[in-house]
């Protein structure tokens, strides 16, 4: 045998022999499951990376990457509609938006997984899409008024309880060199939101008079609501920032800690916002209701905070084992201690003292569930661009017209 042929069968022997032993290297180490976590809310960005680095610890073979874009509903509706759902994602399941998505089988029924046994059944209830369940829910927001309690007694104010006290505060604090209100008016999605609340606050039941609009029972111009709630807004408005059109949720958020501002109208979860500002900022806010400028005050709370795993997952196991490891009542006051919201996980500790107020309300039965809810999926986006112009312009009837094109086209739709 020539040296070349027992060079080339040595170098074959070589190549089969550390395929063999490279494949069994392979197979000797822990192979290791990457999850996507998407994230609808930018202020539990923070408490999140917390969990995940403990969920890693306790599962070496699975990491989860957090993602959390602007936009945040925008990006997961296309994202869907390219096939490219995330392995575990942040929803609001009582939303129509989700229970759509729920009915076209984006995520898996949970409905028999046992973690849903730390979860009280009343607001499973409150989720339930034709009998079943796809979201672990963990949290209820509530909506209303942050104020400094601090700057407010300086002037000999007390909290507002009627819309009149409210701007009578508004008045006073101005005529004192104080901005009364911080708003991030340039956040479009914080606009949306707040149009959402504010007019449900007005009206309980809103979605009936946006029926009665899309029926045409009721010419827009003539809505009490919507006419109250463009008022409201153009009066508060008044009493802002000169440049809120400018101004996003966190140097909103900042305003009201510094104390460059004395209030911001925001939700439950603001206040750990707040927190990575001034650590001691419970001991000088408090959280109040928006009181209702034409009738009877009700506090708006939604299911807030929930997980849902795609039924397209590669890692259904793993990634059930990520939301089992977020309904345990160790992690969930983890998350209860750092983002702020109200937590329903069973054996959770919430003793939130600038809360403390709304929880009376909540006790009282004084609350309403949220109008995203019930409007079609995009109406809320739909109408913060004309909520955001009346700002601009003071053009009521402009933003009525608006308003009452896109209530046809969503629910005639």
């Amino acid at each position: 045998m020539s040296i070349k042929r027992v060079m080339v069968s040595i170098s074959i022997l070589l190549l089969i022999t550390g395929m063999v032993f490279g494949a069994g290297s392979r197979e000797a180490q822990p192979r290791t499951v990457e999850l996507e976590y998407f994230s609808l809310k930018p202020e539990a960005v923070p408490v999140m990376d917390v969990l995940i680095e403990k969920f890693e610890k306790e599962n070496p073979g699975i990491k989860v990457t957090q993602t959390a874009t602007p936009e945040p509903g925008t990006v997961l509706r296309t994202r869907i509609a390219t096939g490219e759902v995330p392995d575990i994602t942040n929803t609001f399941p009582a939303e129509n938006m989700y229970k759509n998505l729920f009915k076209d089988g984006f995520f898996l029924d949970l409905t028999n997984e046992p973690f849903l046994s730390n979860i009280p059944e009343s607001t499973i209830d409150i989720i339930r899409y034709e009998g079943k369940v796809y979201a672990l829910p963990m949290t209820l927001s509530v909506y209303g008024i942050y104020y400094r309690k601090d700057i407010f007694a300086r002037y000999g104010l007390s909290a507002p309880t009627t819309y009149e006290e409210l701007m009578n505060a508004a008045r006073v604090l101005k005529a004192n060199g104080v901005t009364p209100f911080s708003f991030a008016n340039k956040d479009i999605g914080n606009i949306a939101q707040r149009t959402e609340r504010l007019l449900g606050v007005i009206n309980n039941t809103i979605d009936e008079e946006f029926r009665q609009i899309a029926r045409g029972e009721m010419r827009v111009q003539n809505s009490p609501s919507l006419n109250a709630f463009a008022k409201m807004m153009l009066e508060t408005y008044e009493y802002g920032q000169a440049d809120s059109l400018a101004i996003d949720y966190e140097t909103s958020v900042a305003d009201v800690v510094n104390g460059r501002a004395a209030m911001t109208i925001s939700g439950t979860w603001a206040l750990g916002t707040m927190r990575t500002h001034n650590p001691n900022i419970d001991e000088i806010v408090e959280l109040i209701p928006f009181p209702n400028p034409i009738g009877k005050t009700n506090v708006p709370i939604n299911v807030d905070t929930s997980f849902s795993v795609s039924s397209d997952t590669r890692h259904k196991a793993e990634a059930l084992k990520f939301v089992e490891f977020m309904s345990r009542t160790e992690n969930a006051q983890i998350y209860a201690d750092m983002e702020k919201s109200p937590n329903i996980v069973k054996g959770v500790q919430y003793n939130v003292v600038p809360h403390a107020r709304m929880l009376d309300y909540l006790a009282a039965g004084d609350i309403y569930v949220t109008a995203i809810n019930f409007w079609p999926t995009g109406l809320r986006e739909e109408i913060r661009t004309p909520v955001q112009l009346l700002l601009m312009n003071g053009n009521v009837d402009a933003f009525l017209t608006s308003v009452g094109n896109a209530i046809n086209r969503y629910y005639n739709n």
